[in-house]
């Protein structure tokens, strides 16, 4: 089995679960999210816990990049390419930490509802990462 494929294995099972337990925690546990994020809201630097999370990416998703042309694959190049474009969305936010803590303030209400969706969406995208760990281990026996 190619480096690169065991790369990729590695890397889909540890993004999915986290994905995984990361969604269902945020839909579980939704006012302490609400809690953290409100008192992340108050202080004017981003949090640190998400500059963190946001390092780890990068530093998983740039060697994907190089590797997913040894051998080449179109599935492991489209999904470093989103992973980027996630990476550049949440990056966009945090340097706009000073407009995204006011909208935290202003939707109180609707915060709940939102890390509810957000963590559904992890679920599915965790599920669905975890799919393509499944393909590359059939694209490796076959």
């Amino acid at each position: 089995m190619p480096f690169s494929t065991r790369w990729f294995l590695v890397y889909y099972i540890i993004l999915g679960l986290l994905l995984t337990l990361s969604g269902s925690y945020l839909v579980i546990k939704n006012d302490t999210i609400k809690y953290w994020l409100n008192k992340a809201a108050d202080t004017e630097k981003p949090p640190v816990l998400l500059i963190r999370i946001l390092k780890y990416i990068t530093l998983f998703t740039l060697p994907g990049l190089v590797l997913a042309f040894f051998p080449f694959s179109w599935i492991e190049l489209v999904f470093c390419f989103w992973s980027l474009l996630l990476l550049y969305i949440a990056g966009a936010e945090l340097v706009r930490w000073e407009q995204s803590r006011l909208l935290i303030k202003r939707s109180q209400q609707s915060l709940s509802e939102i890390i509810r969706k957000s963590g559904a969406i992890m679920l599915s995208v965790g599920f669905a990462i975890f799919l393509l760990a499944y393909l590359v281990v059939k694209r490796t026996i076959e």
